[in-house]
């Protein structure tokens, strides 16, 4: 039934390298559908589990698999949830095993707003700040900024996001505009 640590409803989420054709092969509506399930189904704490379990890192990808089907909005919504009840600040902070650190990358780059949902792609996919501002120092000596206005416990959805003062309108920056520094700016809502 199990295929280490985990079983086929969450490693069948795992197609981080054709999202769009998995989606194609789902449709978009059960794709959705299928994928608001499986977090909705999960324990409170995201523990394990049978549906999302945040302990077992092969699901870590899972929470960014909805910009792309026009559905930011519930990964802002459930990084934010995971952040705030599968970790803390005292000795159990981690809700699993550290694993060579993917579990603390996962909170690291989720609270900056964005994760390599597909490492190999050299994106990252948007999700939503925790912090108002952090600064990224690069090896280059340039910094990235990631600011967050309007950001507050009610505040937690993304509205615009904006690369270098430009508009973004795609779900994702690239690893090479990270290199480069400059600002990522999060205008946030409570909706």
């Amino acid at each position: 039934h199990y295929c280490v640590e985990s079983n086929p409803l969450q490693q069948g989420w795992f197609v981080p390298h054709d999202v769009y054709g998995f989606i194609d092969l789902l449709g978009k509506d059960s794709f959705v559908k299928k994928l608001t399930a499986f977090f909705d189904s999960s324990s409170e704490d995201f523990l394990w589990n049978d549906y999302y379990n945040h302990p077992n890192e092969p699901v870590h990808h899972v929470p960014f698999l909805f910009p792309y089907t026009g559905n930011a909005w519930l990964t802002q919504k459930w990084t934010r949830r995971i952040c705030e009840k599968a970790y803390g600040t005292d000795v159990m902070g981690l809700c699993g095993n550290e694993d060579v650190g993917q579990m603390s990358a996962w909170y690291v780059f989720s609270s900056l707003g964005f994760y390599p949902m597909n490492p190999a792609s050299g994106q990252y996919e948007l999700g939503a700040p925790l912090f108002q501002k952090t600064t990224i120092k690069l090896s280059s000596g340039k910094n990235f900024v990631i600011k967050a206005n309007n950001l507050s416990e009610k505040n937690i959805y993304v509205d615009k996001v904006f690369l270098n003062g430009q508009l973004l309108e795609r779900t994702y920056i690239t690893f090479e505009e990270v290199l480069q520094g400059g600002e990522l700016l999060f205008e946030m809502t409570h909706e």
